[in-house]
């Protein structure tokens, strides 16, 4: 016998501090770590199988990460970590291309995509990790292009992985030349962003799939709620926790975390394991 919406809900408290914290710690809105628990919890309800288990964990992601991001976004503002001249043209793309990759997931199989997506944070992991492009203190002029082209990459991706972007926009942003701390700031800012309009797009798509009201569109809500409720306070745990560490050593933590993603990932798609 499976699992109620009571036993479910045991599980997400848990889940919601560590997201949350992750996402203050390395500007990820939680969703690395939500889904692969969700894609295991969620088919033990009753309206959930293999047919829509991802869509749904993805959506109830995405609808998550509108609470852990702000709070995580809110925290790094506080601490003056949040450049608006970086941030704007990042959110901007973010919102768009997020918005129109909810409708693209809800038809298409991702396995090209996920698998193209692993590599690159391979590769973003290694140049990160390897320092070649460490950017001093001071401030740095940014193309407004390359930042844009980073708000489509990551709402793109973000949006059909059920992630709030860090895992993406961190490695990119550091890589064409923005500080560590502010990359992660903006990050946790179009984290918000990505998940508004990405959840917009998963509770149109989704609306009236079915006739139980512990769902809205494919946001499963009693366990997005409960994850959001644990985030919210354990997110700025995460941002204080990353003041303290020196810019380089903050860059080895999140090379690595990148890397172990990404090779779960691939495994994951070559049906490794």
């Amino acid at each position: 016998m499976g699992f109620n919406v009571t036993d479910l809900l045991i599980f997400t408290p848990i889940l919601g501090i560590i997201a949350g914290f992750l996402s203050g710690l390395l500007g990820i809105g939680g969703g690395i770590v939500i889904i692969p628990v969700l894609l295991y919890l969620l088919p033990q309800l009753p309206q959930v199988d293999e047919s829509n288990v991802a869509i749904i964990a993805i959506a109830t992601s995405l609808f998550t990460i509108c609470i852990t991001a702000f709070s995580s976004g809110r925290s790094h503002y506080k601490n003056g970590n949040v450049d608006w001249l970086i941030t704007r043209p990042v959110i901007v793309t973010v919102g768009l291309s997020a918005m129109i990759a909810s409708q693209i997931a809800v038809q298409l199989s991702s396995a090209w995509l996920t698998k193209i997506f692993a590599v690159l944070l391979i590769i973003l992991a290694i140049l990160m990790w390897r320092g070649k492009h460490d950017v001093a203190d001071e401030d740095h002029e940014i193309n407004n292009t390359k930042l844009g082209f980073g708000g489509i990459l990551t709402g793109t991706l973000a949006a059909m992985a059920g992630l709030g972007g860090g895992a993406i926009l961190v490695p990119y942003m550091t890589f064409i030349g923005v500080h560590v701390r502010q990359a992660i700031a903006t990050a946790a800012i179009s984290g918000v962003i990505v998940a508004v309009f990405g959840t917009i797009g998963y509770l149109w798509a989704g609306w009236g799939w079915t006739d139980s009201v512990d769902f809205l569109g494919y946001v499963h809500w009693p366990t997005a709620l409960m994850i959001m409720a644990f985030s919210y306070f354990s997110a700025p745990w995460g941002v204080k926790a990353g003041q303290k560490l020196q810019q380089a050593q903050l860059k080895k933590v999140f090379a690595v975390f990148m890397m172990l993603v990404s090779i779960k990932l691939l495994l994951e798609v070559l049906q490794v394991w």
